[in-house]
């Protein structure tokens, strides 16, 4: 009987332990099913929320756009354990190749969805990741950092269609940036801790509306469309028929002109004129 009693007793044991595992479980699996991205491009931000930065001045989050330059806004928190850590990496790594100037082409806010973070937990980021990007990208100090209450980071994340949920004092999240017109529309995403940096200047570009980037990244943008399904600028096959058609009928054009003016010389050398 002995024997039977304890296999019974280790039998009920494990079942508790499976069952306290199936329950641990289960919460992390219903909290990420309300965590994601739903695509809001086209739609306008409210830059009125109003936030403390790294220095402890409470400002508007509009008071960091301005007429001419689009903005990086980068969605994390300051005492995220890794995914938040590897996106600001990311986002570092990224600046200094795009080949623009931060601060005079663009600028970069990161909004904690933390309501616990503050000034001191935002200038400690700051520090570390404007740092990395010294001397390579432009002016760093237009890399603000930002935090603030629910009041202002909830209805701002709803908007930006970033949904995060907090359990046990962290948060479950995605990973994404979101390029901003200057008036605050949502111009792309792109989502992931590395990003493409010739896709990311030319979301740049269009954002600007033709105020920033050269003649071959607008004539790149002619040519190239965003699939947001992708997630990358892919060939606008119509566009480029369009070009190559305008090409043709520009060279057309000049080889008439050419040969009518070959064709005059022709006759006047015959006149002898």
């Amino acid at each position: 009987m002995r024997p039977i009693f304890f296999t019974l007793l280790l039998l009920l044991e494990f079942g508790v332990f499976l069952g306290v595992e199936c329950r641990a479980l289960e919460k992390p699996g219903e909290n990420l099913k309300e965590v994601g991205l739903t695509t809001k491009n086209g739609e306008l931000v409210d830059l009125s929320y109003t936030f403390v930065n790294q220095d402890g001045e409470v400002r508007t989050l509009g008071s960091y756009f301005s007429e001419e330059r689009p903005t990086i806004l980068v969605p994390a928190y300051y005492d995220c354990p890794r995914l938040c850590g590897l996106l600001l990496k990311g986002v570092s790594e990224l600046l200094p190749r795009i080949g623009l100037n931060l601060g005079t082409d663009y600028n970069v806010v990161t909004v904690s969805f933390n309501p616990k973070d503050d000034a001191d937990s935002a200038g400690e980021v700051a520090s570390r990741y404007r740092a990395q990007i010294a001397d390579s990208a432009g002016n760093n100090d237009d890399w603000a950092f930002l935090a603030g209450d629910n009041d202002n980071i909830v209805p701002l994340m709803k908007q930006l269609g970033f949904h995060y949920k907090e359990d046990r004092g962290e948060f479950a999240h995605t990973a994404a940036i979101f390029i901003l017109a200057p008036n605050g529309m949502i111009s792309q995403h792109f989502t992931g801790i590395s990003f493409p940096f010739r896709d990311v200047r030319l979301s740049i570009v269009e954002a600007s509306k033709g105020e920033v980037g050269t003649l071959l990244d607008h004539a790149l943008l002619f040519c190239f469309r965003f699939d947001p399904t992708e997630g990358k600028y892919t060939l606008a096959a119509f566009n480029v028929m369009r070009a190559g058609g305008l090409i043709t009928l520009v060279t057309l054009a000049g080889l008439i002109v050419w040969l009518r003016m070959r064709e005059r010389r022709s006759s006047d050398e015959e006149k002898g004129i």
